[in-house]
Order: C-alpha cells, then sequence, then structure tokens
C-alpha cells in the first residue's frame, strides 16, 4: 500500500474548506437547481465554520480510511484540523493546516521522510496545478460559491426529500457533473482520468446553510486506480477561529518534489 494514496486522501478534505453562514431564513419555494445555487452563496459569505469529515479511499485492494475535524477562517482564507487514518494494521493521525492554496501537513507517517530538522511538509496546490498547465482558480476549489456555479451551469439537482443531519432539519439534494462543460474540465480527466459520482447536498430549512456534503469519484487507472469518498458536515458557522501557520523554518516544500520514503 503507498503512503502516498494516505496523503492524497488527506489533502482533499481541504477542497471543501471555506464554507459557512450564520443569519437564518426561511426557505422560499425554488427549483432544485436555485435551491443549490442560493444556498451555496449564503453558506460562502460567512465568516467561519467547523467541519467534521469521514471518508475513504480504495486502491490496489486496500482501503484507507480517515474520521476528523477541524475550523476555518474563510475571511483569511485559513484552517487547521486533525484526522485519524487506518489501513490495513496501521493507524495514525495527521495536522492539517491551510493557509489560501497552500496546505500544511505533520504526521509520523512520513516524519522520517523529512530533510532533518523539518516537522511539516508544504504543498502549494496552485503551483502543482499550474504545472500542469491547469489553471487553480477556476477550479473553485477555495470557494464554494464558484464551484457551485460550476455546478449548477454544467449538471443536474434533483431533490431527495426530508432528512435530519445533526439535529438540524434539512432537505436532500442530488447534483450530477458534467466535466466536460467545466472550465479545463477536459484537461483535468486527461491528466487524472477522473470520473465523479452524484454529490449529495444537505440544506437547512430553517437557515438554508449547507449542513451536509457527500461525494465519490475514481482516480486514475488499472492497479494505480482509487475509489474516494467523503461526507463532510458543517457546523458552528461564524464563530471565532484561530489558526497558527507553521513557520518556514519548521516546513519543507514537497510541491514538486519526490521525497523518498513515502513511495512505499
Amino acid at each position: 500500500m503507498r503512503r502516498g494514496a494516505i496523503l492524497l486522501l488527506l489533502v482533499a478534505p481541504f477542497a471543501l474548506a471555506a464554507c459557512g453562514g450564520s443569519k437564518k431564513s426561511k426557505q422560499t419555494t425554488l427549483s432544485p437547481l436555485e435551491s443549490v445555487k442560493s444556498a451555496a452563496k449564503k453558506t460562502a459569505s460567512a465568516t467561519s465554520e467547523h467541519m467534521t469529515v469521514k471518508g475513504s479511499v480504495a486502491v490496489q485492494g486496500q482501503l484507507v480510511t480517515l474520521t476528523g475535524g477541524g475550523n476555518f477562517d474563510n475571511a483569511a482564507k485559513t484552517g487547521a484540523m486533525h484526522v485519524d487514518f487506518s489501513f490495513g494494521g496501521l493507524t495514525g493521525g495527521i495536522d492539517e493546516v491551510m493557509q489560501g492554496t497552500t496546505i500544511y501537513m505533520r504526521s509520523p507517517l512520513f516524519a522520517d521522510a523529512l530533510p532533518k530538522g523539518k516537522t511539516w511538509m508544504k504543498l502549494d496546490l496552485e503551483r502543482a496545478l499550474q504545472s500542469k498547465g491547469i489553471d487553480f482558480s477556476a477550479l473553485g476549489s477555495q470557494d464554494p460559491t464558484r464551484t457551485f456555479a460550476q455546478l449548477a451551469r454544467a449538471g443536474t439537482v434533483v431533490k431527495i426529500g426530508d432528512e435530519d443531519v445533526a439535529g438540524v432539519s434539512t432537505t436532500h439534494y442530488r447534483a450530477r457533473l458534467d466535466l466536460s462543460k467545466i472550465p479545463q474540465g477536459e484537461k483535468i480527466k486527461a491528466l487524472t482520468n477522473a470520473k465523479y459520482g452524484p454529490i449529495d447536498i444537505w440544506i437547512g430549512k430553517d437557515d438554508t446553510l449547507i449542513r451536509r456534503m457527500k461525494e465519490s469519484s475514481t482516480l486514475g487507472s488499472g492497479q494505480a486506480r482509487q475509489r474516494i469518498s467523503f461526507t463532510t458536515d458543517f457546523s458552528d458557522f461564524g464563530k471565532g477561529v484561530k489558526v497558527t501557520v507553521p513557520a518556514a523554518a519548521d516546513t519543507f516544500d514537497a510541491t514538486n518534489a519526490s521525497i523518498t520514503g513515502l513511495g512505499g
């Protein structure tokens, strides 16, 4: 089992960072597509939120699972979370910090692979994608308003029904994504061989905020093919958040580096 597969799974939750919302308002009669667009715009306008995540990735007959949570300051575009992972007989934890499009990670999983004196691994997602000819800003990964605007243009949304999420009454919607209609979607598909399942969204009935999202996808091909699934819950909108970004002296920039020990 490749430790790199675990790192891919641990990076993924930050694609959902920067959601939020605070004011309550009753839902009006909107189409499913309009409801999702409206909720995305409102949740993206909040100052902060708490996020919990459960996820898994299956590759080469092995299953990696993770659970964790953290807090995000949307205005400052910073966040921090801790996740615990398990696969085979190996268990452990990892700390993650986000600053803009950069992710910092610290874990015993790869501590021995870092240069002496370094305790954090740094990944600049924007720079990594630019090296492959992809404009990170076009993906909207750090901006759910843009992400859902793309989704609304590209796919279809249907209403599933009414459900409770962590004690909150919500409406469950299901959206389907058409990569060919998303900016640079064909380039992303060519690079990753990505295929996306439906995206499930639960929107609070009273506050019209996104309370839960569930996504699934497959990446790669052949023996390297990975099946990824995530369920993310959002709460505590607008509460104060303090994030400490690792010092440069403690970090190793692994954006374009090949790190011995992470391949196996």
